[in-house]
């Protein structure tokens, strides 16, 4: 039985993008992406992936926002504008940054249940990942985001397409903060935590 973290939906939660995007001195006219990890040059976190599914895409009209610092000859190699926010600790600014961003691109290698995803899609912010560890069973594929094939970067990069260009973006966001609100949300964690009581009572 594995029963996740819960998540508090007071502080991730929707908030108006064009304000947060301001509030960051990020542009207004780009698809932007969020990437993050405390090493974003870690091999684990897959950052190599990523720059490849971004090289597959017309890079034009997207922007890659990044928490922590990517090295120079790491940016190099990334074919779109980088916004790097350093290291955020603050859960109240994490929000908002999720808020800002139109999609949130895991393509680590090796996840159990991340709570990056969990804090994207309490935002309403769709997130594309990898089919590794618990990330199929939090990313609902073609339903909340994109559950990409295991080191396929083209896979990833149709991914992030599918969600960049959804045809209901309203509907996709909804459906990301429903899916938190009946899995991951407090009073569900709870509930699971107290009936794992009761079981174990017997």
């Amino acid at each position: 039985l594995s029963i996740p973290n819960p998540i508090d939906l007071q502080r991730f939660k929707p908030m108006e993008r064009k304000a947060m995007r301001e509030r960051w001195k990020l542009p207004l006219d780009k698809k932007l992406i969020l990437f993050g990890a405390l090493n974003v040059t870690n091999e684990r976190k897959g950052l190599a992936y990523l720059i490849k599914a971004l090289h597959i895409l017309q890079p034009d009209h997207i922007a890659l926002v990044v928490f922590g610092q990517v090295k120079s000859q790491v940016a190099e190699r990334i074919p779109v504008a980088i916004h790097s926010l350093g290291y955020v600790s603050d859960e109240e600014k994490v929000a908002t940054i999720y808020n800002a961003v139109d999609l949130f691109v895991t393509s680590s290698l090796e996840e159990n249940l991340p709570n990056t995803i969990m804090e994207s899609m309490a935002c309403g912010t769709p997130c594309v990942g990898f089919r590794t560890g618990g990330i199929p069973e939090m990313i609902d594929h073609l339903s909340n985001g994109y559950v990409a094939n295991y080191q396929d970067s083209a896979d990833l990069a149709r991914g992030i397409e599918w969600d960049l260009n959804h045809p209901e973006p309203d509907k996709l966001r909804e459906t990301c903060i429903q899916k938190v609100k009946e899995h991951y949300s407090e009073a569900v964690i709870a509930g699971k935590y107290l009936s794992l009581y009761e079981q174990i009572k017997r």
